[in-house]
């Protein structure tokens, strides 16, 4: 009745890769610090992405059963912390989704219609539609990867295509009328880019999903490493091709964190005279966000799965859908939890400021699971890799408590930041007592 059906190739296995680890909106963050952030790409790539590259590939050989990361850390640490990895990072996604589905809502707006781009940062006409798209997303991942595995393939897809069509955007304008940008790679490290650095590095994160689905892949073990170190190669290229094409277009402070990949594009129709680009860029925007979410939404929804039939929460997380075979309840709860938290995020705060704190809650809850992940690499072995994930791990979480200016009370941000981690661990704490026991 538990038994999933093996639907992942290693074609599949990279386009859910990429789809997964790029997203649009960290192009507008690294263009608004500007050229400094390509030289910020290659750090994080260097101390994260290759460093989670060999952890992913030896902890997935030596632990190929679903699960991934809760397994590793469980082998390593024991039950309780291994509850707690996959806990953090499955509730991750209430935080994570609202943000892209807020960025996406207000891109779309500005590119669809430029007449409407005031309305591309207003919450009350971005929330309802961020709620549909979310609808969207779910409805399709309920009904398991034999379909959602073509929404996330053509997501990986869309992503080349926005980054190919930037460049030979990038270029001509570029020879037509020179860059908007001067290109001084040196970053300039005060603290409103400490903050957006730890985005950067969280950028850099999503290798770690498809172990999770290993019970859903052909020949776990050599598809899972082989599309490790292909998809990390093809990430890197991504983030410094359409970063540095964005630059071209518009300088540093004329980009906005939430829309400037939206703001380029119509840039480049202007400049390079292509006056296509902003409706392709739409179009792969939609299927690159698609794609990315219904990675994590397939992905982290198998999470759940695991631990119910493992007795740490309740049993209908553990049971399939009759027809479709997805953990249909996980799926059902992350969609609601997360639409209570987008329409949440968006009280009390500027567009921009709740935007931010969705994005900081994020990187804390996504990166408390690397310290696990990272931590289990050490003890079997892997200390150097080890060593890297966790120092940018740690100055992650460190970074996203650094408010930037559109954060009107820092106390109530730093506040409202560190009491959601520390409720989480809380109710942690509470459910795996209260279902351990039961099941003991």
């Amino acid at each position: 009745m538990n038994a999933l059906r093996k639907e992942l190739g290693l074609r599949d296995l990279v386009l859910f890769n990429v789809a997964a680890i790029i997203s649009t909106r960290w192009i507008s963050v690294a263009a608004h610090i500007g050229p400094g952030a390509i030289v910020l790409w290659l750090l994080a790539a260097a101390l994260f992405l290759l460093p989670c590259a060999f952890v992913v590939a030896n902890l997935s050989e030596r632990f190929p059963e679903q699960g991934g990361l809760y397994i590793w850390t469980r082998e390593a640490f024991g039950e309780w912390h291994g509850f707690t990895c996959a806990w953090f990072y499955y509730l991750n996604n209430l935080f994570w989704i609202p943000g892209v589905l807020i960025s996406l809502a207000g891109m779309l707006t500005y590119l669809f219609n430029e007449r409407l781009a005031r309305l591309a940062e207003n919450p009350f006409y971005v929330t309802p539609g961020a709620l549909l798209l979310l609808a969207i997303v779910v409805t399709a991942n309920y009904f398991g990867l034999r379909v959602a595995k073509w929404v996330d393939d053509f997501g990986g897809v869309g992503t080349y295509l926005i980054v190919i069509v930037f460049v030979v955007s990038g270029t001509a304008a570029l020879c037509l009328n020179g860059s908007a940008t001067h290109f001084d790679f040196a970053p300039k490290w005060d603290l409103d880019k400490l903050n957006f650095w730890s985005q950067l590095a969280m950028g850099m994160t999503g290798l770690e999903l498809s172990p999770i689905l290993s019970g859903e892949i052909r020949n776990p073990r050599r598809s899972i490493i082989r599309a490790t170190w292909i998809s990390a190669a093809l990430v890197l290229l991504f983030y410094v091709g359409a970063t540095g094409s964005v630059l071209v277009f518009l300088k540093p402070d004329q980009v906005s964190p939430v829309i400037g990949l939206a703001q380029a594009s119509r840039q480049a129709a202007a400049l390079a005279g292509f006056g296509w680009v902003p409706l392709a860029i739409a179009i792969c925007i939609i299927l690159a966000a698609g794609g990315q979410l219904g990675t994590y939404v397939g992905a982290c929804a198998r999470l759940p799965f695991v631990l119910g039939i493992g007795h740490m929460l309740p049993p209908s997380f553990a049971k399939l859908h009759p027809r479709y075979g997805t953990p249909f309840i996980s799926v059902l709860f992350l969609g609601m939890g997360t639409a209570v938290l987008l329409v949440i995020s968006q009280l009390g705060e500027t567009f921009r400021g709740a935007y931010q704190f969705t994005v900081d809650l994020t990187v804390v809850s996504l990166f408390v699971p690397f310290l696990y992940v990272f931590a289990a690499a050490w003890k079997f072995g892997q200390k150097l890799p080890a060593a890297c994930g966790l120092l940018v791990s740690s100055v992650a979480i460190a970074f996203s408590f650094l408010p930037t200016p559109e954060i009107k009370s820092v106390f109530w941000f730093e506040t409202k930041l560190l009491g959601g981690c520390v409720l989480l661990l809380i109710l942690a704490r509470v459910c795996y007592r209260h279902y351990r026991l039961r099941a003991a």
